[in-house]
């Protein structure tokens, strides 16, 4: 497996660092955050292959966030940005889909796994020949 980089922003230590076990057993690289601006800065910084988002954060929250990570990856098109939250706004469904995938709290490993798998396979950048 390639060592993607995924970026972890919650405020949650207990979900920062269950979540950075499931990934790293899995084999990626995992980069965590405690807040939105963190989360930007560390983006901005360790340039991740994705992204997992908190809503509900304190400094700036998960939207606010998702907007200064999409102006620093020019709209996000290589970066897909998962949501992962206990919000359940109906908004929550359509933005997951456009940016990458909406996941409630509390969220299975597997079903984890499975949408990170698919989301860092269909961005991948192409090989040059």
């Amino acid at each position: 497996m390639d060592q993607s980089k995924i970026l972890v922003a919650d405020d949650s230590g207990t979900i920062r660092t269950v979540v950075r076990r499931i990934l790293t057993t899995a084999g990626y690289d995992v980069v965590l955050a405690c807040d939105g601006r963190q989360a930007v800065d560390q983006c901005s910084a360790e340039q991740p292959n994705l992204v997992i988002l908190d809503i509900q954060m304190p400094e700036m929250d998960g939207y606010a966030a998702c907007q200064e990570i999409l102006k620093l990856t020019d709209g996000g098109a290589c970066l897909p940005i998962v949501f992962l939250t206990r919000d359940t706004a109906n908004h929550l469904d359509a933005l997951g889909s456009e940016l990458g995938a909406y996941l409630p709290k509390p969220v299975r490993e597997d079903k984890l796994l499975a949408t990170v798998d698919s989301l860092l396979h269909s961005h991948a950048m192409p090989q040059a020949v």
